[in-house]
């Protein structure tokens, strides 16, 4: 996206902001709102809308493989079916989720980094898609949630509630090596999956889930729902410890511990099929034979807040994920951040989040970038010591729209996106912008759960 476009999209934005528009809780609809009498029609018999539309764009002025600006988006329309209204099955729910990605990512096209400087960015083909279709079922006085379908990952572990408060892909919806390194499927590409969570208290819950893996998806509109590209199926496991909810209690925390065990096959960073040098005689990966295992830990709380109630407080969060096998890029990534909600007596939604990440790149990824950087006609070796730092200002401009200005920082940036490259990368620093705007809300129509984040 061109500097221009951006400046239009957030002279936009300010521009709804004097509009007036006003947010309610979910389930609820503003009742000044174009569509508020629709709305709600629509939350009396059971269905509630959620419409969103994600713009973000990053710019690197120094640093990396090469300096550029890119734009990335999503426009994402679906619906929440409450069953106990429409016909009477309590505990039952039904979820659809279409969407469409749009732009590419400045990993991909210039900074190069495994690392993404753009949450939003999934995969390189832009259509519409038919992404989420599940039911959920609720038992035993809502202790039992079962759900089945077709659904990501992502929307069920490796998730806290202070990390999506980032444009970068390195926490949000979960941190980036656990992501790429457990055969995890997003939203945007679900697969066929079943999820069990038992919480038989509200600190304490267990739950397991297997998903198909299919990287397949990615290339078609969502309707083709066979298991004949699949390539495995990955089972993950997670047990969570507290109550992270800020409505009921002042010092909110949790932890959460997980593991997973991936029967999909994973390429090889290093050797090809003949067992050479992918950076230098090319080719096909090798396959390894290894089954992808991992293990994770992460935990937020909240350390400081003036009085119960206030929507001033200071969060601080954490993670570590451990890859136990060798054929990855990273084979390991721990996180740490803080959240400050409220900064200022004026601003009450708007929030300040700052994150850092380190990486430690693996020996084959590091073997294969030195490689291809030979072939390329240079030298150097990437240093396997990668860090990262994010700011980011999240602005409640109205109540349906936020816009979030943030500074990202490398040192050590990997180019494992771009790794036919002569040099080896400089440190990075990336100007961005993400601009969200609740669709739903605006026009009026009730907001309700997803199972597309």
């Amino acid at each position: 996206m061109s500097r221009t476009r951006l400046l239009v999209i957030t002279l936009g934005s300010v521009f709804v902001a004097h509009t007036g528009f006003a947010q309610t809780a979910p389930g609820r609809v503003a009742p000044d709102a174009p569509l508020s009498d629709l709305g709600r029609k629509l939350d009396d018999n059971g269905v509630r809308i959620s419409a969103q539309v994600i713009d973000e764009y990053a710019h690197n002025p120094t640093g990396g493989v090469r300096q550029g600006e890119t734009n990335v988006g999503q426009i994402r329309l679906g619906a929440n079916f409450d069953l106990d209204k429409i016909f009477g099955l309590h505990g039952g729910n039904f979820y659809i989720t279409g969407l469409r990605d749009y732009g590419s990512s400045l990993a991909k096209d210039y900074s190069g980094t495994y690392t993404k400087e753009q949450e939003i960015y999934k995969n390189q083909y832009n259509l519409w898609r038919f992404s989420v279709a599940a039911y959920e079922q609720k038992l035993f006085d809502d202790t039992l949630d079962v759900y089945v379908g077709r659904m990501g990952t992502t929307t069920f572990y490796g998730r806290l509630a202070n990390t999506c408060y980032f444009q970068s892909g390195m926490t949000c919806t979960v941190p980036q090596v656990l992501n790429s390194a457990a055969g995890y499927s997003l939203p945007t590409s679900a697969t066929w999956a079943g999820n069990v969570r038992y919480k038989p208290r509200p600190d304490f819950y267990i739950q397991a889930g297997a998903f198909e893996v299919n990287q397949y998806i990615q290339h078609t509109n969502g309707f083709d729902w066979s298991t004949g590209q699949a390539t495995g199926v990955t089972v993950t496991a997670e047990a969570g410890f507290g109550d992270y909810n800020l409505q009921k209690i002042r010092y909110p925390g949790d932890i959460k511990f997980g593991g997973y065990v991936s029967t999909a096959p994973v390429s090889d960073p290093l050797y090809n099929t003949k067992g050479k040098s992918l950076g230098i005689s090319g080719g096909t990966a090798a396959v390894s034979s290894d089954q992808r295992q991992g293990i994770y830990g992460m935990g937020e709380k909240v350390v400081w807040r003036p009085e119960e109630g206030s929507r001033q407080s200071l969060a601080l969060f954490g993670g570590w994920i451990q890859p136990l096998e060798t054929e990855e890029v990273m084979r390991l990534q721990t996180y740490a951040g803080a959240v400050l909600r409220a900064p200022f007596e004026s601003r009450p939604s708007d929030a300040i989040a700052f994150v850092t990440n380190y990486y430690n790149i693996s020996s084959r990824e590091l073997e294969f970038l030195h490689d291809s950087r030979i072939k390329a006609g240079g030298k150097g070796w990437n240093d396997p010591n990668e860090v990262t730092f994010e700011l980011d200002y999240d602005a409640l401009l109205v109540p349906s729209i936020r816009l979030s200005p943030n500074i990202q920082y490398f040192i050590n940036p990997d180019n494992s996106n771009i790794p036919k490259t002569s040099g080896v990368p400089k440190n990075m620093f990336v100007l961005g912008v993400k601009v969200t705007f609740n669709i739903g809300n605006i026009l009026g129509l009730p907001s309700g759960p997803t199972l597309a984040d």
